[in-house]
């Protein structure tokens, strides 16, 4: 059913339906979050999950776009603001784990739909990620902040360090990201600016 033809209450509903389908997958898996198991998380039947979205898939896909819709509109204004490149790129180290820190379930949900879809619709996730950090990277090396450096390795390596961070989340919740963002944004600076 198209957006622009929905009530508030059916808008309502697949928010609460896709909340409920972040929190299954957070919490019990991709494999494990079944229909039914989001419905009982929801308070609902099956029935009603497939009426406002058709099936797994489509839920599946809502859950992504909302992922993503949360993380843009958190980050991209952020990055946006900035002056430098210097700036730009500790804004999107920074922005991305206090994305992790206030919206822990969302990221995780996110991460299990893009490891079990490793050819499907979600696999290109992680090259849009690097493809946008590269404009960062390209930027400070135009402006001269940057030091001269392969920047599809470079921004291989910043991912890296950021998307080894969901994983961790999992096994230890209540970790303070503050220490890691703090470091972070150290080690890439240095290892992006150039010499005095």
């Amino acid at each position: 059913m198209p957006s622009e033809s929905r009530t508030f209450i059916e808008e309502a509903r697949r928010a609460q339906i896709i909340d409920c389908a972040i929190d299954a997958l957070a919490t019990l898996g991709y494999q494990q979050a079944s229909m039914t198991k989001i419905a009982k998380l929801a308070k609902i039947s099956p029935g009603v999950i497939s009426y406002h979205f058709g099936g797994k898939d489509e839920l599946i896909k809502a859950v992504v776009t909302h992922v993503v819709e949360l993380a843009v509109g958190l980050m991209v204004p952020r990055i946006m603001a900035q002056t430098t490149a210097a700036a730009a790129l500790t804004a999107y180290i920074e922005s991305n784990l206090e994305f992790m820190r206030l919206h822990r379930n969302a990221l995780i949900a996110l991460v299990e739909v893009i490891l079990h879809d490793r050819d499907g619709p979600y696999s290109g996730q992680q090259e849009t990620a690097l493809t946008d950090l590269e404009k960062v990277l390209d930027w400070g090396q135009q402006t001269g902040e940057f030091r001269d450096f392969d920047q599809r390795s470079m921004a291989i390596a910043i991912r890296g360090a950021i998307d080894a961070v969901p994983t961790y989340l999992i096994s230890n919740p209540d970790y303070d990201l503050g220490a890691l963002t703090t470091e972070l944004t150290t080690i890439f600076s240095l290892a992006t600016r150039r010499p005095a």
